[in-house]
């Protein structure tokens, strides 16, 4: 049988009295922010859980994530609509509460202790995972692991979604592609696709030219001008360039039209997700991958009633099946070109 970690423990670890172990899983925000930190790290490692009294279930379960336009943006908005219309068919109620990335504490319905599970939806951070994991409810992260924590995850099949759109381009002629991520390259969902992206050059024998990477930011569009800026400036310009995101990819057409290039013509284009943003007013149907975020969200719901009836089963991650979607924005490579 297993050694009850205790509270005494885990301040002696830490160098702390046991009034700020306590503090740091009930009140966070009267304890500094790099020993709650380490706390909350210390009780990962060494495997303390706080104990759950109330084992009754009651049918409801919450929904949270970093920042009001991450719920309810374009992409996480069908995934809510998703997951409330699952939940509505399983009979359950649903709290939907989300927090910004600096605060110290996590939503009001943690504490109400009347939640059976809940759904985090996009990238936080491991400090927040771990205050989440101290409640001792079943946690399922949708659309974005955490690094170095195994938890039950649902998310797109990045990696072979770009994989398929970058053959896509390499079957039309394309030999000079560039890539635009969403992130630093370090972030589980930005590797997957970069990943996808650089097996279909390796398997097409194309070599990989750094120059025709760049770091772009899922949340920050302008990153995709400055990409463009970058790549158009080049000696060799790229032919065709594939985004880890629709939003991305909408933000470079603009820049591409603006400094005069064609596409598909000069330069073909593609995205990820599948989501048309109106603010756009463009034409273009864009080649990109289709991520079928009603499923998305039903199956979280579906991995969540199962740990909740199974806590005991091991986690792992459950990834959805996606779709390459032609549009007008690739087309073949000149034959001056190639």
């Amino acid at each position: 049988m297993a050694k009850k970690i205790r509270i005494k423990e885990i301040a002696k670890e830490v160098g702390c009295s046991t009034a700020t172990v306590s503090q740091a899983l009930n009140n966070p925000k009267l304890v500094n922010r790099k020993t709650r930190a380490r706390i909350l790290e210390v009780c990962e490692q060494l495997g303390y859980i706080r104990r759950r009294f109330n084992q009754k279930t009651r049918k409801i379960i919450g929904v949270t994530g970093i920042s009001h336009e991450l719920i309810f943006g374009e992409y996480y908005n069908r995934v809510t609509t998703s997951i409330l219309s699952a939940a509505k068919e399983q009979g359950l109620n649903v709290i939907v509460e989300y927090f910004s990335d600096e605060e110290e504490s996590l939503p009001h319905m943690f504490s109400k202790k009347v939640l059976d599970g809940v759904l985090v939806l996009g990238k936080i951070s491991q400090d927040h995972v771990f205050q989440i994991k101290q409640h001792n409810i079943p946690l399922v992260l949708c659309g974005h692991p955490i690094p170095g924590i195994e938890l039950h995850t649902v998310l797109s099949d990045g990696r072979a979604g770009i994989y398929e759109i970058t053959k896509h381009l390499i079957k039309l002629g394309h030999r000079k592609i560039a890539h635009i991520t969403g992130g630093p390259i370090f972030d589980p969902v930005v590797s997957d696709r970069l990943d996808g992206f650089r097996y279909a050059l390796i398997e097409a024998k194309i070599n990989i030219s750094e120059e025709y990477i760049a770091l772009g930011d899922f949340c920050v569009l302008e990153t995709a001008v400055s990409a463009v800026n970058k790549f158009m400036d080049l000696k060799n310009p790229p032919t065709a360039i594939v985004c880890q995101s629709d939003a991305l990819a909408y933000t470079a057409h603009q820049r591409l039209i603006e400094l005069g290039h064609k596409i598909p013509r000069d330069v073909s284009l593609t995205g990820f997700d599948n989501i048309f943003f109106p603010q756009y007013l463009t034409k273009a149907q864009l080649t990109t991958v289709d991520v079928n975020l009603a499923q998305l969200g039903k199956c979280a719901v579906n991995v969540l009633l199962d740990i909740i009836e199974n806590p005991s089963r091991a986690a792992y991650r459950h990834t959805l099946p996606v779709q390459l979607i032609a549009g007008n924005t690739t087309g073949a490579l000149p034959r001056a070109r190639l």
